[in-house]
């Protein structure tokens, strides 16, 4: 008798787990994607004139656009080269001289 209960209680915490409590988020992307499909904004409205311009690769676009400005990386092949720097000659001496 004491190993039917048992049995029954470990069968029962099995059953009991077995379903989240709680939701897993599917539900509410599922739910939303319905909802979104039905409420269709007026683009119009919008006021980003940008957003209508832009697709798939217009983040890649605009990184090949910057590359030219930002600064060169270094390399394991060409070893890196000191700063120069150059002095201009002291122009304040020469007036407080006279």
């Amino acid at each position: 008798m004491l190993s039917l209960s048992r049995n029954a209680l470990i069968i029962s915490r099995r059953l009991a787990s077995a379903a989240p409590k709680t939701t897993t988020g599917i539900e509410h992307a599922e739910t939303t994607k319905k909802t979104g499909e039905k409420h269709q904004m007026d683009q119009k409205k919008y006021k980003v004139e940008d957003y209508h311009k832009t697709n798939v690769w217009s983040y890649y676009k605009k990184e090949e656009d910057m590359e030219s400005l930002r600064c060169k990386q270094p390399s394991n092949k060409k070893p890196d080269t000191q700063p120069k720097v150059t002095k201009k000659p002291d122009t304040e001496s020469k007036d407080t001289k006279k």
